[in-house]
């Protein structure tokens, strides 16, 4: 990722293409992340003694121990992309995709997570803006597309 650069009539700094589209997969990475979370929190609670056979890991990955209900996950997920919109307009983040594409994606990619019982992992996320959206995003240095 290049660092950020000044703007040459205004001096304010800002990042390249290349480091807003980083950025972006940065925050929904812990967007995914923060939604899987809350799903966790709702598989331990049932039943109770869950807790303790848990303790310790992250909530996050309690959906690959514990398999749940579509119900369950709408639950967990029910304004989990509600920051999308502020995000990309309030930062002025240009993409091609619009706020609802992009939360929807999300969406849908933490749901087949919870489905399968499969961990987030970022590589993932990544190719799913390429594929779904056609948003290339840079990871690690190098574009996804």
């Amino acid at each position: 990722m290049e660092p950020p650069v000044s703007c040459p009539v205004c001096g304010a700094w800002s990042l390249t293409q290349d480091g807003q589209s980083s950025a972006l997969l940065a925050v929904a990475d812990v967007l995914c992340l923060k939604a899987l979370e809350k799903i966790g929190s709702r598989l331990i609670r049932k039943p109770r003694g869950r807790h303790a056979e848990f303790a310790g890991r992250p909530l996050y990955l309690a959906h690959t121990v514990w398999q749940t209900d579509d119900e369950t996950v709408a639950l967990g997920l029910k304004g989990a992309w509600d920051v999308v919109p502020a995000m990309l307009d309030g930062h002025g983040w240009p993409t091609a995709a619009t706020s609802q594409q992009i939360a929807t994606m999300l969406d849908d990619y933490v749901h087949d997570l919870v489905v399968t019982g499969t961990a987030h992992n970022l590589g993932d996320l990544a190719y799913r803006f390429t594929d779904c959206l056609g948003l290339p995003v840079y990871l690690h240095g190098t574009v996804t597309a």
